[in-house]
């Protein structure tokens, strides 16, 4: 799993499958035990055998997933880097985009946001994200007028203030 290697996936396998058990694979191939793991991160080894089965159902979201996963790539030996970007595409807890909250605050606040889907249908879901695609994402969104009504009255005399 160096620079250069990518995750082996077996024909009955998709990638998503595949995650938890090739990072059990490697860690076992080299030797490092999950309680050296759990230890080394403070992380409960409870924890650590569910990610090898891809269960995520008690992990964090976000930074603290990703940043889980690239201990634990560290402490295996394999790139980091490229174990949390596979990590980020198969897995909604890597999900580095703010999209979701994004959404969220737009409905609460009764706002229809202008925004495209990146992602072709057939792909499913990519949850990796980089610069070259924010730009890209700034560029097409349209302004948005400002707000009318009592948010934009409450907008209007804090912009003053």
């Amino acid at each position: 799993m160096g620079a250069g290697r990518s995750f082996a996936t077996t024909a009955d396998m998709s990638g998503r499958e595949a995650f938890g058990p090739n990072l059990r694979r490697i860690r076992i191939q080299r030797g490092v035990s999950l309680q050296q793991i759990a230890t080394e991160t403070n992380v409960s080894d409870v924890l650590w055998a569910a990610m090898e089965k891809n269960d995520f159902s008690r992990w964090p979201n976000g930074i603290f997933a990703r940043a889980y996963i690239r201990d634990y790539a560290r402490i295996i030996g394999v790139d980091p880097d490229t174990t949390v970007d596979e990590f980020c595409r198969w897995f909604p807890q890597g999900d580095r985009r703010a999209d979701r909250q994004i959404r969220e605050q737009a409905e609460m606040l009764d706002h229809k946001l202008n925004v495209k889907n990146e992602v072709p249908e057939a792909v499913g879901e990519d949850r990796r994200w980089s610069g070259d695609k924010a730009a890209a994402e700034r560029a097409s969104v349209a302004p948005v007028p400002p707000p009318a009504g009592v948010f934009g009255r409450l907008r209007r005399a804090l912009s003053r203030a």
